[in-house]
């Protein structure tokens, strides 16, 4: 048999050829993909012509592979195994579903040991096997992450200093006292500046923004001390409070993760407001595996 020089092989082709190998027939491989049995019968033959050999011979009622059929059914399954799994990760792709490309998020460290894993055993739990990658650092850190393509998703505070990212959901709050719950100011109703003179203070570092934020605050209201201690973190301001080292003042939000502990909430007077974000790049959509996460994050907010 010569070769076919002139014919373009298709998927159609080895899906003809995967058919007459499992069911004998033309007749029952054109049922079993619907089409008629003389297409089924051409595009064997346009495949026997690219191939430059037979694949089958009738052998009484059925069709058999011939010595060459025998050789190259094999490679031609392997490659109608292969369209199949490229077809059912294109599907994945589509649904937000694939194990070979993750949903990346980036969570500051509070949230990233307390809030992220819940959800992401929930997102598991409700939408399938997907790949997660979960990542975290300083809002600035993840803001760059996410303006980078490094991550699909991340949490942030607003303002945000970083361009290329575009806004996916506002989460508003407030900063309160958090001390602990046998603190003599824990039964009050709300606590206001003059009301942490001569207390030991545990504020975030200089390096965050809300830091300075805050010591103008105090600064407006009359009050002018350094803090007892300096924290990294909401989770680890927190801590420190449930040891009995001092009030805390924190977000509302992040720091309602740590309601476990032997802690009282109290709001400050004059409220002091700080809004959070869930952003994405503005250069790429988010990936359909977010939209799940997103609802998630407005839930608990």
């Amino acid at each position: 048999m010569t070769k076919g020089s002139d014919v373009t092989i298709s998927v159609k082709h080895i899906q003809t050829y995967d058919a007459i190998a499992a069911t004998g027939s033309t007749i029952a491989a054109a049922g079993e993909l619907g089409i008629s049995q003389s297409n089924a019968s051409r595009l064997l033959h346009q495949l026997e012509l690219y191939l430059g050999v037979r694949l089958f011979e009738r052998d009484k009622n059925r069709l058999a592979p011939t010595r060459e059929g025998l050789q190259l059914g094999p490679e031609i399954r392997a490659i109608s195994d292969r369209l199949t799994a490229l077809k059912v990760l294109a599907l994945e792709l589509e649904n937000g579903r694939s194990q070979e490309i993750p949903l990346r998020l980036a969570f500051p460290v509070s949230l990233s040991v307390t809030l992220v894993p819940r959800l992401v055993k929930r997102f598991l739990a409700e939408n399938g096997p997907v790949r997660i990658e979960v990542a975290s650092g300083s809002y600035l850190a993840i803001e760059r992450m996410v303006a980078d393509g490094q991550a699909d998703i991340g949490f942030t505070r607003l303002p945000s200093p970083t361009p290329g990212l575009r806004l996916e959901h506002e989460l508003p709050s407030r900063n309160i006292c958090v001390l602990h719950r046998d603190h003599p100011l824990a039964g009050r109703d709300m606590l206001t500046v003059a009301d942490l003179r001569a207390c030991d203070l545990i504020l975030l570092n200089r390096e965050r923004p809300v830091r300075h934020e805050l010591e103008a605050f105090f600064y407006k209201q009359g009050l002018r001390q350094r803090p007892a201690i300096e924290a990294h973190s909401v989770g680890c301001a927190c801590g420190l409070a449930a040891e009995g080292l001092g009030i805390a003042i924190v977000s509302e939000l992040l720091a309602n993760e740590y309601r476990s502990m032997p802690l009282a909430f109290v709001p400050l007077e004059p409220a002091l407001p700080v809004t959070y974000a869930v952003v994405g790049s503005d250069r790429v959509p988010l990936p359909k595996a977010a939209a799940p996460f997103l609802r998630y994050l407005q839930e608990w907010a």
